[in-house]
């Protein structure tokens, strides 16, 4: 009996040793990184701590495909990123906060970072910003919409208050029925991606 709880117990402390490194490779996924000269080059790649406490990484995971050595990549290294249907691209993104109103800003200063492209066109860009929550390690995003021609991007809600309307109308200074449509109560877009298809048709013709 001895015998045979020493052998289960060393056959659990076995598993237990194997298992963060179980762990971390399953949180490797296939997926790409594009170098800033464009080539594209895939393999795998992670972004992120394995939950339950998830942290984002400032610079990504990558193996290349048919090696085993892991290089980290930083916004300002890569123009992008992407695996399981989620692509990334790298930007400077300045912050400006006043009296709790927040602006953003495409400047070449700023600290470059890696934001998740939700849909895209040559006219608007739909992102998000991932962030941790402090107090639970929990995963979270804020959309911004981005204009190519422009060095401003718009925050487009701002959590459980819903539409930033004044932001938008501002950005949108140029869509007669954009801001006709914050100005009602109920707008006939009611979240985010409904938002960017009403942008798209029309303030974009």
């Amino acid at each position: 009996m001895k015998r045979n709880y020493q052998k289960g117990a060393l056959l659990l402390l076995f598993s237990l040793a194997l298992y963060p490194l179980s762990a971390q490779k399953r949180s490797f996924f296939e997926g790409y990184i594009i170098e800033q000269r464009g080539d594209t080059i895939y393999g795998l790649i992670k972004d992120r701590s394995p939950e339950p406490f998830v942290s984002l990484y400032s610079k990504v995971r990558f193996r290349a495909a048919g090696t085993s050595r892991t290089r980290k990549y930083g916004p300002r290294d890569i123009w992008g990123y992407g695996y399981q249907g989620q692509d990334f691209i790298s930007m400077p993104l300045r912050e400006e906060s006043q009296f709790f109103k927040f602006r953003y800003y495409t400047d070449a200063s700023a600290p470059w970072v890696f934001l998740r492209v939700v849909q895209q066109s040559k006219e608007l860009i739909y992102l998000e910003q991932l962030f941790i929550h402090d107090d639970n390690s929990y995963l979270d995003s804020f959309p911004l919409f981005y204009r190519p021609n422009s060095n401003e991007l718009v925050r487009v809600t701002q959590g459980i208050l819903g539409f930033k309307r004044k932001q938008l109308a501002a950005y949108f200074s140029d869509c007669p029925a954009l801001i006709e449509e914050l100005q009602i109560k109920k707008p006939i877009f009611r979240n985010v991606p409904e938002l960017y298809e009403f942008c798209l048709t029309h303030c974009f013709p």
